[in-house]
């Protein structure tokens, strides 16, 4: 007789595929044109941003407007982590990325925020405590 299967790789597998669920495409290229928020960091090509805004901060409302996409996202920024699983992943708690949508995030933005951008995340920010 086979021994009882453990219940956990399912489980863990289950927890996974929901996690994908609702994850942010990830770049088509990483070579050139990709871009990260300024606000959540996340890491996708400009096109991909100017089809569907961020998928973290909508209130950005960067979808199909390629002068926001720019005005709300870096080019230059160092290092990408890709999060599969934000609640459970370590690095993502310590990027401080556990309550964002599955996807690649940049490290360090290396642009100076635009102050109205900065602005608008202050408020946001003010708003949500």
């Amino acid at each position: 007789k086979n021994p009882p299967r453990d219940p956990q790789p399912v489980a863990r597998a289950r927890t996974m595929a929901s996690a994908l669920d609702n994850a942010a495409d990830p770049p088509r290229e990483f070579v050139k044109h990709t871009r990260a928020c300024f606000r959540c960091k996340l890491v996708k090509t400009f096109d991909q941003f100017v089809e569907a805004g961020c998928d973290n901060c909508e209130f950005f409302q960067m979808t199909d407007d390629r002068g926001r996409v720019v005005e709300c996202t870096a080019a230059h920024y160092s290092g990408v982590c890709a999060v599969i699983d934000p609640k459970s992943s370590w690095t993502a708690k310590w990027l401080r990325l556990g309550k964002l949508v599955p996807g690649c995030y940049a490290l360090e933005i290396n642009d100076d925020v635009p102050d109205a951008v900065a602005t608008e995340i202050e408020e946001r920010m003010d708003a949500g405590r």
